[in-house]
This record gives structure tokens, C-alpha cells and sequence, in this order.
């Protein structure tokens, strides 16, 4: 954490933690979309599979990993948006 070099000691700079919650909600839509674009891929590869076939249990076991990432990283980038605003 970095203090203010002409304020009183402790005190953090927010300027500092608003750059560093900015770069943080960046990161994050970053890898929103990542994970975005990797379950549609899975939709469109379990789309072109038979339903019986296995590999759709497999697939959809990933979606759900993926789409729950996905609900952790809005809360998160909401969470990182309050606290710039």
C-alpha cells in the first residue's frame, strides 16, 4: 500500500488504489470475456454432437464450471465498479 508523501503517515493515496481498482476491473472484463468466448465455443461443440453421445456430459460439466467463473467474476467486477464510483 502506498502512503502520500505530503499527508499524514498511514494515509493511503487514492489515486493509487482508484488506478489499481481500474486496472483490476480491466483484468477482470478481460477475463470475462476469455471464459465468455471459451463456453460458446463448448455450446457450438455440443450443438454438432449426437445428444447420447458422452462427450455432451463432459462438455456441459465445463459450461457450468465456466458460467459459474463467470457469475464470480461480474460479482467481482461490480463489487471493483463501487468502489471507483
Amino acid at each position: 500500500m502506498n502512503e502520500k508523501a505530503d499527508g499524514p503517515p498511514g494515509r493511503r493515496d487514492l489515486s493509487d488504489e482508484a488506478d489499481n481498482a481500474a486496472q483490476d476491473l480491466k483484468a477482470t472484463a478481460d477475463a470475462i470475456r476469455v471464459d465468455i468466448g471459451r463456453l460458446a465455443v463448448i455450446e457450438d461443440e455440443k450443438l454438432a454432437l449426437d445428444p447420447e453421445d458422452p462427450r455432451v456430459d463432459e462438455a456441459s460439466d465445463e459450461a457450468v464450471v465456466l458460467a459459474d467463473r463467470i457469475g464470480m467474476q461480474a460479482r467481482a467486477e461490480r463489487q471493483l465498479s463501487r468502489e471507483l464510483g
